[in-house]
């Protein structure tokens, strides 16, 4: 049978596609045939570190291939999440991401190098932790309602601390403000710890601060809390109420782990990385070491974890224009 021109000029143009899918499907069946780089843009030795060192271990014991860290830390994450956008998209470079990397970060840089939702594929979400609203034990306040009422009879007149501007403990200061009508005053310090050090010795009032960083304190008594960040009771500490059910009404900036990659990874890899995070956080061990850094398991598939970046994407962009803080 003789093909006709039309046929064989539409034959001709799908050629180069379907040599594509099958290079694709090729390359993912052959996957992984050697070891896999995650990158943390962060330092050694911080919770960044340690959420993308379980990350690896979680993907080398699933996988049965050799997945090594790679610490690149600079310029508030942006050098190693740069690194990992720019990278190939085979499956053999993927990263530790978290909001600071993804949403803050490219708002406080005016060239990250990458956009943090668009440029990645998004593979899995890992863990997530909460914060805690904690006052200087001091003030006349024991819960959130007092809060807000105090704020409003003295505004401006409560500073409160973060890790430094545009991060996830400051924007949850403005949050705070946007839903209540309150007016804080931000002192950003260089890391959580200084500022709950003027906590403490009552050289501020206020701190919207990560559960594992300050739960010691509160514990002892040090400060005092009054809830929690998350929309449901933490689990580590069901006792405690939240934000939300004192009053404060959609009150939640999620502070996660996860895993990504750079844009184009092919389905077949992403789909088996989620299948094995997904897995490995059912394990009992995982659970138990995820919690003793105030954190609990976060599956997801691939397509919820992108509607999740999206929608906080917007939620990030409008905080960090009320704040008023300018890319660097």
């Amino acid at each position: 049978m003789r093909m006709g021109r039309r046929a064989f000029a539409a034959s001709a143009l799908a050629l180069p596609g379907l040599l594509k899918a099958g290079s694709a499907t090729a390359q993912a069946a052959a996957w992984p045939n050697r070891p896999i780089r995650l990158v943390v843009p962060y330092p050694p030795g911080g919770a960044s570190d340690i959420a993308g060192r379980l990350q690896a271990e979680v993907l080398q014991k699933a996988l049965g291939s050799p997945v090594v860290v790679d610490n690149r830390g600079g310029a508030g994450g942006t050098v190693g999440t740069a690194h990992v956008a720019q990278a190939a998209p085979d499956g053999y470079t993927i990263m530790m991401a978290s909001p600071s990397s993804h949403l803050g970060a490219p708002l406080l840089f005016r060239t990250p190098g990458y956009e943090g939702v668009d440029d990645f594929s998004h593979i899995a979400t890992f863990s997530i932790g909460t914060a805690i609203v904690c006052v200087h034990p001091a003030l006349p306040i024991r819960n959130i309602q007092e809060l807000i009422a105090y704020a409003k009879a003295n505004p401006g007149r409560l500073n409160y601390g973060s890790a430094g501007a545009g991060g996830a403990n400051h924007m949850l200061g403005v949050l705070f403000m946007l839903r209540t009508g309150t007016e804080l005053t931000h002192v950003p310090y260089r890391g959580a710890a200084p500022a709950l050090a003027d906590l403490i010795a009552g050289n501020i009032q206020l701190v919207f601060d990560s559960f594992s960083g300050i739960i010691p304190a509160v514990r002892a008594g040090q400060v005092r809390a009054l809830g929690v960040t998350n929309p449901t009771r933490w689990p580590l500490a069901p006792e405690m109420p939240t934000v939300q059910e004192q009053g404060v009404p959609d009150f939640d900036l999620p502070s996660f782990a996860a895993v990504m990659g750079p844009a184009g990874i092919p389905a077949e890899i992403v789909q088996r990385m989620n299948a094995a995070i997904n897995e490995g956080l059912r394990d009992a061990t995982l659970v138990q070491r995820l919690s003793a850094n105030g954190n609990i398991p976060f599956p997801s598939t691939p397509q919820e974890f992108q509607s999740l970046m999206r929608a906080q994407r917007d939620k990030w962009r409008e905080l960090v224009r009320i704040s008023g803080v300018q890319p660097e």
